[in-house]
């Protein structure tokens, strides 16, 4: 089954007034943002008539309201996001790790967006094969068919090991969460990665879940933590820091756990 993202922009924009002062060259004051977002299951659902919700845009109307800053989803495979945000066609991503490469052309929260740990899942009976101790550095050593979402950082050690040739002919690279678990259903894969709260919902879809069995973490609890990511091209640091100011403020307020409970 071949899936295809369309770019959409969905009328969906927060009705928020802008105060702030854009500062860096070239940037306008008192504009709409432009968030990218990719359709995951629970994070960001989009309907037939091209609404968004879920968690993260839930969260995101919540955070940039609480700054006084207006906002406009645009829809996007998330390869493609990174991308425009580089070029400062897209001004801002959502749950997004934090690297040295990522911080040549993006800012990112000081604050914490959410936490989402990836795990390394497989086959029930096949677990016995993999050492959680060992972590994703074992597959080196093995015969192993990998799949991994197109565009997706799992974790340092990931990172690092796709630098490895040998590390990459492993990877079955697909577009969404659902067809890792339609590929390893199908016996095409071994083992993928991804998301616990986006994959545990994908199996639980496919009735599933005692076939298919996490195994490990990927990172710890620190790593784990998604940040907002700005493009530094269209980006000024100090709406950055009013959304840094506005994420503690919900934090501290209650509202941002109500938010997280209710999906």
């Amino acid at each position: 089954m071949l899936f295809v993202f369309l770019v959409i922009s969905p009328s969906v924009s927060a009705s928020l007034s802008t105060d702030a002062a854009g500062t860096a060259s070239g940037i306008k004051k008192n504009r709409t943002l432009i968030v990218g977002v990719t359709p995951r299951p629970v994070f960001v659902n989009v309907d037939n008539q091209g609404n968004l919700d879920g968690l993260d845009i839930a969260l995101a109307k919540a955070i940039f309201a609480e700054a006084g800053l207006s906002i406009r989803f645009e829809v996007y495979p998330w390869k493609r996001i990174v991308h425009l945000l580089e070029s400062g066609d897209v001004d801002v991503a959502l749950s997004a790790s934090d690297s040295d490469q990522r911080r040549e052309f993006a800012y990112f929260s000081s604050e914490a967006f959410r936490l989402g740990h990836n795990l390394l899942f497989t086959r029930k009976e096949h677990s016995s094969l993999f050492d959680p101790n060992e972590r994703l550095q074992q597959l080196e050593g093995m015969s192993v068919r990998l799949g991994v979402q197109r565009g997706v950082s799992y974790s340092y050690e990931y990172d690092t090991l796709l630098s490895s040739a040998e590390f990459q002919r492993k990877l079955v690279v697909v577009d969404t969460p659902a067809r890792l678990v339609e590929l390893m259903l199908i016996d095409r894969v071994d083992a993928f990665l991804g998301s616990e709260r986006d994959l545990q919902t994908e199996i639980d879809k496919y009735g599933a879940h005692d076939q298919i069995v996490p195994l490990f973490y990927l990172m710890s609890d620190k790593e784990a933590s998604s940040h907002i990511m700005f493009s530094k091209a269209s980006v000024p640091t100090q709406w950055v820091e009013k959304v840094n100011q506005a994420m503690r403020s919900l934090k501290a307020s209650g509202r941002y756990d109500e938010i997280m409970k209710s999906y």
